[in-house]
């Protein structure tokens, strides 16, 4: 029976034993952080490419990609209104679905049921709807542009804004499978997925209208997010949302809950204090 001598003889033994463990999880460490710091350098670069290098370029001829027309679909009234008078400055002409909407700062419970089915309505049966009957023109034309506008908090399940949010998903994936559908037909169909704007759905007072380079106005928004198409189907629209959607992506769910609670909580209370 062989006997250990010392604890530094077992030490190396075992060391010797395991030494090739070692280099294999020193291996995938490796790899693993290759991999998150390309794909960081690669997110940065879109951001530089999606946001920046357009706005040093002339501006993209729409109705010779796209034709006379494009649905925007989805949209509250300021970001839609807004969206369609850049569209319509490039000569285009629009069909724009829109509504006015309530303050969406609400607990599920609290939300009427004339209200739910309005946020359904719209978000999804009538936005299907309305591309399913321009979408066949666009096809035999060859060329066209349909833009859905989602909704930032579509990224993760979004406490006080259930429905809303959920509405908004079924639009980006709507969105992203007609794409794949129909982009070799001419059509292209993005996806817009816009954190906060400033518009009439936020208190004027409210601490959203204080960081102007982080929730801009709907006219600056749609600037912005009509140099995108073409370019990127799926998008913020605005460089400051896509930092933020970046963060949304890599964080961990429960602390977009804390943080979707905090704020929710916060624009509830000055939309009810704004309330005559």
């Amino acid at each position: 029976m062989a006997a250990v001598d010392s604890f530094y003889l077992l030490y190396r033994e075992i060391a010797r034993s395991c030494n090739c463990y070692m280099e294999a999880l020193a291996l995938v460490g490796a790899w693993y952080t290759a991999r998150k710091s390309i794909t960081v350098v690669c997110d940065f670069y879109s951001l530089i490419r999606l946001h920046f290098v357009p706005r040093l370029v002339s501006r993209a001829d729409l109705i010779k990609q796209y034709g006379k027309w494009a649905v925007v679909s989805g949209a509250t009234d300021g970001i839609g209104r807004a969206y369609a008078e850049e569209l319509a400055s490039r000569g285009l002409n629009i069909v724009l679905i829109s509504r006015n909407q309530e303050k969406l700062q609400m607990y599920f419970t609290q939300v009427s049921e004339d209200k739910l089915w309005d946020i359904i309505n719209v978000n999804i049966a009538a936005a299907s709807l309305m591309v399913h009957i321009v979408l066949p023109g666009m096809v035999e034309r060859k060329k066209g542009a349909v833009v859905t506008i989602s909704s930032g908090s579509c990224c993760k399940p979004t406490p006080q804004l259930a429905a809303f949010s959920a509405s908004k998903a079924y639009l980006d994936h709507f969105s992203r499978a007609l794409q794949y559908e129909y982009a070799s037909k001419g059509i292209f169909v993005q996806s817009l997925i816009p954190f906060y704007v400033a518009t009439n759905m936020t208190a004027p007072g409210s601490i959203l209208h204080k960081c102007p380079w982080l929730v801009p106005s709907p006219k600056v928004y749609a600037h912005h997010a009509v140099s995108t198409l073409g370019i990127s189907k799926r998008t913020t629209g605005y460089w400051s949302h896509s930092i933020q959607f970046l963060f949304a992506q890599y964080m961990p769910e429960w602390l977009w809950v804390w943080g979707a609670n905090i704020l929710n909580r916060s624009l509830r209370k000055e939309a009810l204090s704004c309330k005559p």
